[in-house]
């Protein structure tokens, strides 16, 4: 399914070894060292301390994001700000340990700052609180291609008049040990400050356009090909496009259909994934490719594929801006 394009305002992103947008296509820590996120100088003040981690991390890339684009949120009225939040493994843990706690002690003795974060959307919620947001809030849970699908729904939302600016974010957190199945994991948050592409003269950063699809595991050649061109739009494929891909017959498909149109001068750049690593390095790779900079407007685009066949593609167009000035990095 296809929408509409979204100018991108403002960005923000917490992750270990990330200190700004610039950073974001780096490579992902899958072992942070402990103390990589301090909560006391992302989020001053009161009633953070017992938020679960995700939550933390959340709160504090949409404080970038929003910081960033500078005053566009706050003369938005609340009912038109909305927010979409992609995740897989955030509160994973927190759930973990809750169940712990009903298992060995009783409901009664669950904390009543962790509690309401059973259901996913508190997350969401929490958001919307922290920044006034009346219009909507939805979450979004699939595996790797949940952040993409977060801006598509946040683009169909725009089109239809339910807000004028939204927050789209991505969010993860480590897994528990006993959770951990032996591969990656990813933890962070990134957000983008979204406007329509029409009224917001482009977009400080440029337009972004997602949609999402569907590739049946152990389909043929021919299936796949048809598949990633209605994904694609066709082959008029971007100069360059990110592949967020794991090693299952629906990323090896992916792997395949991008190297038979990497000709031309296309660059293809593979971002391998983990069957646990979530959702969030797709939208790392959205941040980065509009944090690039361009003398002139550049056109690329992030692919991702999950084993159980979900697919989304994100076209990114690239506003040109030039080079930071000596001694500035990023944005944040």
């Amino acid at each position: 399914m296809s929408a509409g394009g979204l100018a991108v305002v403002g960005m923000g992103i917490v992750a270990p070894g990330v200190t700004g947008p610039e950073d974001a296509s780096g490579p992902v820590l899958r072992e942070a060292a402990p103390g990589w996120f301090r909560a006391d100088v992302a989020l001053p003040g009161r009633g953070y301390r017992r938020l679960p981690d995700a939550c933390k991390y959340l709160l504090a890339a949409s404080r970038l994001a929003v910081r960033d684009a500078g005053d566009r949120f706050a003369e938005t009225a609340p009912d038109d700000r909305g927010a979409t939040v992609a995740m897989n493994h955030a509160g994973a843990a927190l759930l973990e340990e809750l169940d712990g706690t009903i298992t060995r002690e009783g409901a009664a003795e669950l904390p009543p700052s962790a509690a309401p974060f059973i259901a996913m959307s508190s997350f969401a919620g929490r958001l919307s609180l922290e920044h006034g947001i009346t219009g909507f809030n939805l979450t979004v849970n699939s595996p790797v291609t949940a952040g993409l699908e977060a801006l598509a729904v946040a683009a169909r939302a725009v089109a239809a008049g339910r807000a004028r600016t939204v927050l789209v974010g991505a969010v993860e957190e480590a897994l528990s040990p006993s959770q951990r199945c032996g591969g990656g994991w990813e933890a962070g948050a990134a957000v983008l400050q979204c406007e329509p592409a029409a009224g917001a003269s482009g977009g400080r950063y440029g337009t972004c356009r997602a949609r999402g699809g569907f590739l049946r595991p152990g389909a043929t050649a021919g299936e796949a090909a048809a598949a990633f061109a209605r994904l694609t739009g066709g082959d008029d494929l971007p100069d360059r496009v990110d592949a967020v891909l794991d090693d299952s017959a629906v990323g090896a498909a992916a792997a395949r259909w991008l190297e038979r149109r990497a000709a031309g001068g296309r660059e293809v750049v593979v971002v391998p994934a983990d069957a646990q690593a979530g959702c969030l390095t797709p939208v790392r790779r959205v941040v980065g490719l509009l944090a690039r900079r361009h003398p002139a407007p550049a056109r690329c685009a992030v692919l991702a594929a999950s084993a159980l066949g979900s697919l989304a593609w994100a076209e990114v167009h690239v506003a040109p801006r030039g080079r930071p000035a000596a001694g500035r990095r990023g944005t944040d």
